[in-house]
């Protein structure tokens, strides 16, 4: 005999099973195929994910996108083994030419969902659930140029309602000298507007670093030589600083990196170009930053250098598929970073501890990011506009 579980009772219990085998049970019934995709459960779920990070933090990966576009997910299996697995972005039911066109520059990640930026369109993809949005973009795209940030607003009824939008921009310094701009889209009306009478005196620390938090997307800025935290507020529609400058001096030399920790705070991370030593931040955002980790070996390698003189590279390939990535074990342990090596032009995935390091891959160079897994929907349809795909090399004559 069946027993009928009050619904609320069925929410407390699978809102405490991790990601992975929620995504199985959608197929268990219909009832719980809709209860596993309603904005209420999948707030209760990911609230209760960020606070028992200690419990389900081994989810933490990093996505590689590698020159072919080609992209990866690299988990940690252990203390000294990591497991590498190709992830099929693009859908086997498009003609193999036509899969060998579709190029990959940039991918933004926000609650589980990847933003991949490609030549003419960009595609919002939850690799768990297999599901996607491709959003077509205006005459004025440039894949290059523009900086992209993912994130949501929180709209009623019902209170738990997440309204994603992207963020495009492009500041006063880019590479083909075109006019400051700033548009959002919706994924709720499938349109972009552009936002006015927003002026720039700042402009992207180089490579990009970007991440998500709390629905706002997050960057590491410039002004006057000196860095800080910039952020994007969806609700206002206005860049907001987070900090006027940030936890320690800023040196050009010096490769920083922005991520997310624990689910609810901001991490940061700087090496010094001298000692090597690289130096953990963490903050909630109305706390101040305090040091979680500090990593000292002489010998670990640069995380992210510019190029030497007699290695020709252009601007906008350096600012776009070259970034840090990294996350910190549930532990506080040990440290995952990617690495840019400008000599070959790859990236390697570097575990590190205290007075130790291994790496556990290396591929061809690419951009990367940190990335959980999640229930979050993109909302759309999966249909590509199959049209507008061109050869990169006819893109922008």
């Amino acid at each position: 005999m069946g027993v009928n579980v009050p619904r609320e009772l069925e929410d407390e219990i699978l809102s405490r099973v991790p990601e992975k085998s929620l995504a199985r049970f959608r197929s268990v019934c219909k009832q719980w195929n809709t209860q596993l995709v309603d904005e209420t459960f999948l707030e209760q779920h990911s609230s209760r994910m960020d606070y028992n990070y200690d419990d389900y933090g081994d989810q933490h990966r990093i996505i590689i996108n590698n020159a072919c576009s080609r992209l990866s997910s690299l988990d940690m299996v252990g203390p000294s083994s990591a497991s590498i697995n190709d992830i099929s972005l693009i859908n086997r039911k498009y003609p193999h030419e036509m899969r060998k066109r579709i190029k990959v520059y940039k991918i933004v990640h926000c609650t589980g969902l990847l933003l991949c930026v490609m030549d003419n369109q960009l595609l919002v993809w939850n690799p768990m659930l297999k599901e996607t949005r491709w959003v077509k973009c205006g005459s004025d795209f440039h894949c290059f140029d523009d900086a992209y940030g993912l994130g949501f607003v929180r709209q009623s009824p019902p209170p738990t309602h997440r309204s994603y939008k992207i963020v495009r921009f492009r500041c006063a310094r880019n590479d083909r000298d075109r006019p400051p701009r700033v548009e959002v889209y919706e994924f709720a009306y499938n349109s972009w507007k552009v936002i006015a009478d927003i002026t720039f005196d700042w402009h992207l620390k180089l490579p990009l670093s970007n991440v998500s938090l709390g629905g706002n997307p997050y960057w590491i800025g410039l002004r006057q030589n000196d860095a800080f935290i910039q952020s994007f507020d969806f609700s206002k529609e206005r860049f907001q600083p987070l900090d006027q400058q940030l936890p320690f001096g800023y040196n050009e030399h010096n490769p920083i990196a922005l991520e997310a920790f624990r689910g609810n705070k901001l991490s940061l991370l700087e090496q010094c170009h001298l000692t090597r030593k690289i130096s953990i931040w963490v903050r909630h955002l109305i706390t101040p930053w305090t040091i979680l980790m500090v990593v000292t070996i002489p010998h670990f390698p640069m995380l992210h250098q510019p190029p030497p003189p007699q290695v020709k590279i252009r601007a906008w390939l350096y600012r776009s598929r070259f970034s840090i990535s990294y996350f910190v074990d549930r532990n506080d342990e040990t440290l995952v970073v990617s690495v840019f090596d400008v000599g070959p032009r790859s990236v390697s995935i570097y575990r590190v501890r205290e007075k130790e390091f291994q790496r556990v891959f290396v591929d061809t160079a690419g951009n990367s990011c940190s990335y959980v897994p999640s229930l979050a929907h993109p909302h759309g349809s999966s249909m590509q506009d199959t049209t507008r795909i061109r050869y990169r090399k006819n893109r922008f004559n």
